[in-house]
């Protein structure tokens, strides 16, 4: 919308009004208000001056606002009326549209409640201008001595003035609704329909002589103008020949008509000038009509363009050309990118042998462009997917599929073209097939697994999806699937069953075969104990005191162990805890022997500490088992990006690395599986416990190179958030 806005604010808090005003011109620098205190001051406010839209406050002295508003509508009954008070309620909101007000806005505390009234006033005005204008082009149609009518898609009459039905000798009433063959003989209609119809569809309008049969069976030969309408209708203009003295006034008309169309619609003259454009089109270039008229179409078109037109346009005029051309044409506004049109391009009646010119209607095809690009990148996504797709109708042959269904099965595209996907399925699979698309129809969708038989008779195993494909009003058109070869997830879930076989038979072993002897251990140290007549864990005896300790550790972690086992993991109890004192707490509870361990960096995790000294037990002993009883190991922080440069691009956490042997490349994708030992003693879920205790955590753990030798874990994803002076 264009043009200044005049807003009348009538409140009786003149501070009020003077922010509100502040605010509107701020949202909008095209808003000027004018502010009244009283409803009577705004009664002569309006008088004074246009206004475009009045804000009244409701609870104002010596008339209220809906009273205020009755007072307006007795002097304009479209005049938009936003009522803008903090005295909400639904019998205000009430009687206030019941007065007629156009809208009720509840004051707040915030500064958003201007920008909303802005936006509000701007569409009302906008709305009321639209209104207006269409109003007197009605008004301009309903008065013009030519006959003027409005048809739809189908050829109905919506709207005829007063002239065009005098002209035929009907009543409104009795055309309004019927088909345009009412005024045409059969032989009349034929030719419209073969001759006048095609060439509006290529040019967007037509301009000639037909002969009109009138109610009482006579007939006349009618100058008729027809346009084609954004909404795939016409207007169409008739005129009596017989009164030459109206044609000046019938251009007139029929331009007030082409200005309303939606449609871009240009004339340009035999000097190749723009002669004449409609509102639509001036909106489309963004130029004046001063600008205009009387430029030549380079103004908006680039080089090749304006060549383009011309070609056109010599084909148009040469003796076999037809009677219009449709073509692409790219139209460079004066602001902005420029717009792809579809140009329909036709000549001028002449003038006796005098060419006087061009006429053509532009349709932005921008967004059809746009959806037919995404339509070929949609394709072009498709075939690139490692999963089967096709489409198929509702007689089960596929219409359309990409290129990896000929990769999996081995046919030619002729051979799928047809098809039934049933087809594709290994024989003792079909019945599933068919039940699943029974689903499919009964509910739109369907999943299922069955193999896939390909040309050379391989089964391979496939996970199938379906579903229903309907149009926008709900009609079914067809059915989509995809497929994925699901032979690694099957071959997966066999190793997570044995896996599982294996966790099984450790917690068998945890339970049975290691609580036993430790049962057994824990009764000789008591015994032994009471034969001291010493009721103390270790009785003050420094080794009989760790031997207690680790029994009593051994025995909490059997329990941990069967529960992650059994029951999956315990809940984690975090708080933050320095990198070191892990470390130490863990390293004085291990026979570490000639081994060392190095903390390298000062750092805080948020952690369960017991679960976590766990993590380090077996890391460190998996170091000392590998590397020998002198092994140093280190522990430090990985930084963000995980290779110690300093620079946060990935996630943060910590290494345990040692100067061991290491690890083979091809057992570090291995090393943390259940049971996984290169030992002839332990039972090797050592490593499988780091990765346990790691995920219950969040984290993510993985073998790394190293490049001195040895072997390095890396355990990323970690909280490191705070101090670390704050840890423990």
């Amino acid at each position: 919308m264009s043009g200044q806005i005049t807003v009348l604010h009538v409140d009786d808090d003149p501070d009020f009004a003077e922010m509100t005003a502040e605010f509107l011109t701020r949202e909008d620098d095209r808003i000027e208000v004018v502010t009244a205190a009283s409803a009577r001051e705004g009664l002569t406010a309006f008088e004074a001056e246009p206004v475009d839209c009045v804000v009244s406050d409701y609870d104002m002295p010596e008339m209220d606002g809906v009273a205020f508003l009755r007072r307006l509508r007795e002097r304009s009954e479209t005049l938009p009326f936003v009522l803008f008070t903090g005295k909400g309620s639904e019998e205000v909101a009430s009687r206030a549209f019941s007065a007629g007000a156009t809208d009720y806005l509840q004051k707040t505390d915030g500064t958003d409640q201007y920008a909303i009234l802005a936006n509000r006033v701007r569409k009302y005005v906008e709305r009321t201008r639209a209104r207006r204008e269409r109003d007197r082009r009605l008004e301009a149609i309903e008065t013009a001595s030519e006959g003027i009518s409005i048809l739809d898609a189908d050829g109905r009459f919506v709207y005829v003035n007063e002239a065009y039905a005098d002209i035929y000798g009907y009543d409104l009433e009795e055309m309004v609704g019927e088909h345009w063959d009412l005024i045409y003989s059969t032989d009349g209609a034929k030719a419209a329909r073969d001759e006048v119809l095609p060439i509006v569809e290529e040019t967007g309008e037509w301009e000639g002589e037909t002969i009109g049969v009138r109610a009482d069976g006579t007939t006349f030969v009618e100058d008729h103008t027809i346009s084609r309408t954004a909404d795939g209708g016409f207007v169409c203009t008739v005129v009596d020949v017989t009164d030459r003295k109206r044609r000046a006034e019938e251009y007139d008309r029929y331009r007030t008509l082409i200005e309303a169309l939606d449609d871009p619609v240009y004339v340009i003259d035999a000097e190749g000038r723009f002669q004449y454009v409609n509102r639509a089109f001036v909106d489309l270039v963004g130029y004046e009509y001063e600008e205009i008229l009387g430029a030549t179409p380079d103004l908006i078109k680039n080089e090749p363009a304006v060549e383009r037109a011309e070609d056109e346009l010599g084909g148009l005029l040469s003796d076999d050309g037809p009677n219009s051309r449709t073509f692409g044409v790219k139209i460079h506004p004066r602001d902005g990118d420029p717009v792809l049109c579809e140009d329909h391009m036709g000549v001028l009646p002449y003038e006796g042998e005098r060419f006087r010119g061009s006429v053509g209607v532009l349709r932005d095809v921008t967004r059809e462009t746009r959806i037919r690009r995404e339509r070929l990148l949609l394709e072009a996504g498709i075939d690139a997917l490692e999963d089967v797709f096709f489409i198929f109708d509702e007689d089960g042959e596929i219409s359309w599929w990409n290129d990896r269904v000929s990769e999996v099965t081995g046919y030619t595209d002729a051979d799928i073209d047809g098809m039934s996907p049933t087809e594709f399925i290994a024989e003792e699979h079909r019945p599933r097939l068919r039940e699943g698309l029974r689903e499919m129809f009964e509910t739109g969708n369907t999943a299922l697994r069955a193999d896939y038989l390909t040309q050379d008779g391989t089964q391979v195993p496939y996970e199938f999806k379906a579903t229903q494909l309907t149009d926008a009003d709900g009609d079914t058109i067809g059915f989509a699937g995809v497929g994925r070869d699901v032979t690694e997830q099957l071959e997966h879930e066999e190793r997570l069953e044995r896996k599982n076989e294996r966790l099984e038979e450790f917690a068998n072993i945890v339970s049975h075969d290691l609580r036993n002897p430790l049962n057994v251990a824990k009764g000789w140290l008591n015994l032994a104990l009471r034969e001291r007549g010493d009721d103390e864990p270790g009785g003050g005896d420094e080794h009989l005191t760790k031997a207690a300790d680790a029994l009593d550790r051994m025995e909490q972690m059997i329990a941990e162990l069967l529960a992650l086992a059994k029951e999956g993991d315990p809940a984690l109890e975090l708080r933050p805890v320095r990198l070191e004192t892990l470390v130490d707490a863990c390293w004085d509870r291990m026979e570490t022997g000639g081994a060392s361990v190095h903390v390298a960096d000062q750092l805080a995790i948020h952690v369960d500490e017991e679960r976590v000294q766990r993590l380090f037990e077996n890391l460190f002993q998996n170091a000392i088992d590998h590397g020998g009883p002198g092994v140093t190991i280190r522990v430090g922080a990985v930084d963000a990006d995980g290779d110690g440069d300093g620079e946060a691009d990935g996630e943060a956490g910590f290494y345990v690395e040692d100067d061991g042997p290491g690890i083979p490349a091809d057992e570090r994708e291995r090393v943390f599986d259940d049971g996984y030992t290169t030992r002839d003693e332990g039972v090797g879920f050592g490593l499988s416990m780091v990765q346990r205790i790691a995920e219950a955590h969040g984290w993510n753990v993985r073998v790394a190179e190293r490049r001195a030798g040895g072997a390095r874990f890396e355990i990323t994803g970690v909280d490191t958030g705070g101090d670390w002076a704050t840890g423990r």
